[in-house]
């Protein structure tokens, strides 16, 4: 059993290890916190006493806690180090790369044309309210993210990515899915009156069928010449 969507992300497992980590340190937190409070309420029933704090007895109250808390915290620090760099750095090596835009109220998709350069006059842009994201399965993917209007959240539970998308801003992040399907696409930011409306999908796909969709996408005057190229390196 699991608290989560399924996995299909290389860097999945490592998030949600993470979020157990914390769960365990402020799950602890909570009971003895909550024990401290009602125990002398209930068993031993005591009067309030007054506290100056200028005793050890008094400020160990304080002080231990502080101190259990700045250690879990550091515990948390130094176990989500390598995930975090992993997550934010982009890999050595990408296959292909992704612009995505978020505006009010979709996302906008745009992948390289047969120049297989991103943002080019041949760029396929896919801008519908209810489009979808395809990506080749187990490729590494460049994610460029935009928004053109106000803060919105790139959100993909599936992958365990959420990534905020800032006017001004060009963020890259990437992504590697390992299984192929339909996954939801949520925007994670209230970014206006049709916020809830802003759901896309996520095509997983062999390099085969993302590559026919996009000649799909390609007008037909321009289908002669090209040759969109494989994402295999």
């Amino acid at each position: 059993m699991t608290l989560f969507p399924e996995d299909i992300s290389t860097y999945g497992h490592e998030i949600d290890n993470l979020f157990y980590l914390i769960l365990i340190f402020s799950g602890l937190a909570f009971i003895i916190s909550l024990f401290a409070l009602l125990y002398p309420v209930f068993i031993k029933r005591a009067k309030a006493n007054y506290f100056t704090g200028d005793k050890w007895s008094h400020v160990k109250w304080v002080a231990i806690p502080v101190i259990l808390l700045a250690g879990a915290d550091f515990v948390i620090l130094y176990v989500e180090h390598g995930t975090w760099k992993k997550v934010e750095e982009s890999p050595a090596k990408t296959d292909l790369q992704i612009g995505i835009t978020g505006r009010q109220w979709n996302w906008i998709f745009t992948y390289p044309g047969p120049d297989n350069q991103l943002y080019t006059s041949d760029d396929i842009v896919v801008d519908e309210m209810d489009g979808s994201l395809h990506v080749p399965v187990n490729k590494t993917v460049e994610i460029n993210l935009r928004a053109r209007d106000v803060i919105h959240s790139f959100s993909v539970p599936n992958l365990r990515f959420k990534q905020d998308a800032l006017p001004g801003r060009n963020i890259t992040r990437w992504i590697q899915a390992t299984k192929a399907g339909k996954f939801e696409i949520q925007c994670a930011e209230i970014c206006g009156i049709l916020h809830g409306k802003m759901r896309n999908f996520l095509l997983v796909e062999s390099e085969s069928d993302y590559l026919n969709y996009l000649k799909g996408l390609i007008k037909p005057e321009k289908k002669e010449t090209a040759d969109l190229v494989s994402v295999s390196k």
